[in-house]
């Protein structure tokens, strides 16, 4: 997730160099959340006709896709490639094949034109500060992701009515959906304050305690949901 949230605050960052686990984790949790994009628009009943997407999908995807872009250029910079070398994807079939091979090769182990080798060790006289370097910065992430969610959840309780008002909906409707929404959500962010917890008893402690909220939190999701599909 580390890596996820550091190609995020180089929202637009197209210099330097990106290592392999940067782009590949960063990857693997924008697939991750656009598929959760993607359910709630079907869960929600937001779909757009035509087209099998809805507000929700379309939206983190046009987010993310600069951020996207901007992680596969650095990735490219750090096999000695220029980033316009991700325009290649546009051939059929070879293209995307080749585009795959320069993601998973691994960087060049010196300088480079485009910047300095990416890998946090060169930096730190052992591994320990690295982990503990990043760990403090995910720590520090996560709390501000957990606040930033809680004043989002405040947000979008209060623009139920304004939605419901302007859209005519059933307001039963509305706020189901919004407290399935939030209550999710909400039960992920608990259960992922375990990894601020320095004392590995506390924090084990913290996450068996999380993610018993969230495992509850989802089945009364979707007891809820299937009630009221008439199940």
């Amino acid at each position: 997730m580390n890596w996820y949230l550091a190609a995020l605050q180089k929202y637009a960052d197209f210099n330097g160099r990106a290592r392999r686990k940067e782009y590949w984790f960063f990857t693997l949790f924008n697939v991750l959340f656009a598929i959760v994009a993607f359910v709630l628009d079907h869960v929600t009943g937001l779909v757009i006709a035509g087209i099998g997407y809805g507000p929700i999908y379309l939206f983190y995807a046009l987010a993310l896709f600069i951020p996207g872009l901007a992680v596969a250029v650095r990735r490219l910079h750090d096999v000695g490639k220029s980033g316009w070398m991700v325009l290649i994807s546009l051939i059929p079939l070879v293209g995307a094949i080749w585009l795959l091979i320069l993601m998973v090769t691994e960087g060049q182990p010196e300088e480079n034109e485009y910047g300095p080798v990416p890998k946090p060790t060169e930096h730190y006289e052992n591994t320990d500060d690295v982990i503990t370097t990043e760990r403090n910065g995910t720590a520090d992430n996560i709390l501000l992701i957990v606040v930033g969610w809680f004043l989002a959840s405040k947000i979008i309780w209060f623009f139920i009515p304004f939605i419901i008002e302007k859209t005519g909906g059933d307001i039963q409707t509305y706020y189901t959906f919004a407290s399935l929404f939030t209550q999710i959500i909400t039960a992920a962010t608990i259960t992922s304050l375990g990894y601020v917890v320095k004392n590995k008893t506390k924090q084990t402690v913290v996450y068996i305690v999380g993610a018993l909220y969230f495992v509850i939190t989802i089945a009364f999701t979707v007891i809820q949901y299937l009630e009221m599909e008439g199940w």
